[in-house]
């Protein structure tokens, strides 16, 4: 779903900026492929960013293969925009991408299980993108995935991280490849960063706002899940 506000500007070069990026055809795979190794690079910078990145870790992160021909550009070109504004985010609204997993669930003490992990992240995600994607909103579930794989690592839980980048790839291809195709893919970050619309004051703060009741809403319903099974 497209953004109106993407496309209100009346700047000539800014549209011709964003054709180009729109004939650049990418396919669905190579899309879906990018995204978890740009947020499995997002991963070892938040680590990075926390100092926990150790020799072993570094390893364990080695594990995650991800092929696809396109990667090493965009990450080149993509990843420095990305973890910029994923920082930045995280610096603006400290208390919402530390200690994702307690929001999550009140026992986040004892990492759940794969399965209930996963199923965690797919209903935030459906919260954050119900009323559309964004470009803020993306990097915003970015900035979580960082923050849920900061969790693990301090939980001893390292063997969780390539889970956390599958499930990133299947939220990218169940509720952003539309959003991403008509932008050309990844690619099309920069564009945005150059014409700048999306990233003032107001909209970081609505995006803090938006993520915060994500979080809320998919914790009550894995509460009430529990209810119902046990």
């Amino acid at each position: 779903m497209c953004d109106h506000h993407e496309n209100s500007s009346g700047d000539p070069g800014e549209w011709k900026r964003r054709k180009k990026v729109n004939y650049l055809m990418v396919s669905p795979q190579d899309i879906v492929a990018q995204g978890k190794c740009l947020c499995l690079q997002y991963i070892r910078f938040r680590l990075k960013r926390a100092g926990v990145l150790n020799r072993k870790i570094i390893q364990r992160l080695r594990t995650i293969t991800i092929e696809t021909p396109t990667t090493c550009t965009v990450i080149r070109d993509v990843f420095p925009i990305l973890n910029g504004l994923g920082e930045e985010l995280e610096r603006m609204h400290p208390r919402v991408y530390n200690n994702v997993g307690r929001q999550l669930s009140r026992a986040w003490g004892d990492l759940p299980e794969a399965e209930t992990l996963s199923v965690l992240l797919a209903e935030v995600a459906k919260e954050l993108f119900r009323g559309g994607a964004s470009w803020a909103r993306v990097i915003s579930f970015c900035a979580v995935m960082g923050g849920v794989a900061l969790d693990c690592v301090r939980l001893g839980r390292a063997e969780a991280l390539p889970r956390l980048v599958e499930v990133f790839g299947h939220i990218v291809e169940e509720d952003l490849l539309g959003f991403l195709e008509v932008r050309g893919g990844w690619k099309g970050l920069l564009v945005v960063r150059a014409v700048g619309t999306e990233y003032t004051l107001m909209g970081w703060l609505s995006v803090g706002v938006a993520f915060l009741s994500a979080i809320y809403l998919a914790s009550c319903v894995l509460d009430s899940a529990r209810k119902l099974i046990f």
